[in-house]
């Protein structure tokens, strides 16, 4: 539901303790095909124990929904912007938080309403092993690369059929994601010249112009 102010919020009132654990199932899934933090815990950002961060991240975001009274997107995208800074050491400019963000509050209300088909979704994708984290070409700097593996894009003129496409492909949006502080990588090393029999030149170095 959106307020007049722009602000979302799922409904309201406690999970019943037989939905929680296909809420916990569905956030899991989210989490698992977010591409940001795929990065992250498999470059080890948050160091050596990069896998045990992501896991209380997860515990930590269903605990926020079990003691919430209201769930306002906003809110939950701040925690996140948070939680991959701080252990992660890693800022999301692309948007995903809020669009996980909008995908866990939209799981959050469909379980309150019995319903499963976000759900659903999220298995469907994980089964099929269609998660952007799985599929994307990332450079040294975390920025994505054209894959020519497959034409389309999310950015195409086939979009998802409805707004829960959207919700379920928070996890396959291509992530500007990147430690802080990265450098640009190191510069290309020269080839070697080779004379006519076979031996390689010194090259000397240049000095740049002031």
């Amino acid at each position: 539901m959106e307020l007049r102010n722009g602000t979302v919020v799922g409904l309201h009132g406690p999970l019943p303790a037989d939905r929680r654990p296909a809420f916990e199932e569905g956030v899991s899934a989210v989490f698992t095909q977010w591409t940001a933090l795929c990065l992250a815990v498999e470059n080890e950002w948050g160091g050596p124990h990069s896998v045990d961060k992501a896991n209380a991240v997860i515990q930590d975001v269903i605990e926020w929904f079990y003691t919430r009274k209201e769930c306002h997107v906003d809110e939950l995208e701040v925690e996140l912007d948070d939680a991959m800074v701080q252990e992660f050491s890693t800022e999301c400019e692309d948007g995903s938080t809020k669009q996980v963000a909008a995908t866990l509050i939209e799981l959050h209300t469909q379980c309150l309403l019995g319903e499963t088909a976000l759900l659903e979704q999220l298995r469907s994708r994980a089964a099929s092993g269609a998660a952007a984290s799985k599929r994307q070409v990332v450079d040294l700097d975390g920025a994505e690369l054209d894959d020519d593996d497959d034409g389309s894009s999310g950015s195409g003129s086939g979009g998802g059929d409805d707004e829960m496409d959207e919700g379920a492909d928070a996890g396959a949006a291509a992530p500007s994601a990147a430690p802080l502080g990265a450098g640009a990588g190191a510069a290309a090393k020269p080839a070697p010249v080779v004379d006519e029999d076979g031996f390689e030149l010194v090259q000397g170095r240049r000095r740049g112009r002031r």
